[in-house]
């Protein structure tokens, strides 16, 4: 016999990826391998501009968008080779500066959280949090907790500016200041770049 009389809401059950962290993190795992990819799609963007396959480039670009589930229009008008060009020589350079980031993000993790693991001393009172190892260990941790945020954070506000520049290849509509703050960024970048060679 079937209870017709119950009258409760049952929520079903939710897979994990369905969470709200867990969309989170899928998202920002996208936009890592979005931004290492930038640099080998950036190249290829300016081989085919030198080659005349403007219409290439955008394809390419509009396959790799799908990174960050990004549809974008076909873009039926002729695309500029040199605007091509621009925004490959643009893209290659905030892959590399997306590289370096994850390279931090990376070290800040092995020296931070992992510290104990790949430090064995001695510590001494010039270490951050010694002489003794825990000591040394949780200041290390609770400075690169911060970092590696900060890190992860602009790799993923590196994908978001870079995808709304390559859009506007496709003819969709970007802001006026997505070309601006992309060759303020990339400005800033090599010269970062620069001054950090200039110190080895």
């Amino acid at each position: 016999m079937t209870d017709t009389l119950h009258t409760g809401r049952t929520t079903p059950d939710r897979p994990l990826s369905g969470q709200p962290g867990a969309r989170r993190l899928r998202r920002l795992a996208r936009s890592i391998a979005y931004d290492v990819l930038l640099v080998p799609v950036g190249v290829r963007t300016m081989a085919d501009a030198v080659l005349g396959e403007a219409r290439t480039a955008v394809r390419r670009w509009r396959r790799l968008g799908r990174l960050l589930s990004q549809e974008s229009a076909a873009g039926a008008s002729p695309v500029g080779v040199g605007r091509v060009f621009g925004y490959g020589l643009l893209s290659s350079v905030l892959g590399l500066m997306s590289w370096f980031l994850l390279m931090l993000a990376v070290t800040a993790v092995v020296r931070g959280p992992f510290y104990g693991f790949v430090e064995d001393g001695p510590f001494g009172p010039g270490t951050w949090g010694g002489p003794t190892k825990a000591g040394a260990w949780a200041v290390h941790a609770a400075v690169s907790l911060p970092a590696i945020v900060v890190f992860l954070l602009a790799l993923r506000g590196i994908a978001w500016l870079q995808a709304a520049l390559v859009r506007g290849l496709d003819e969709t509509t970007t802001r006026r200041w997505v070309l601006p703050a992309t060759i303020a960024l990339t400005a800033g970048g090599l010269l970062f770049f620069w001054s950090w060679l200039q110190q080895l």
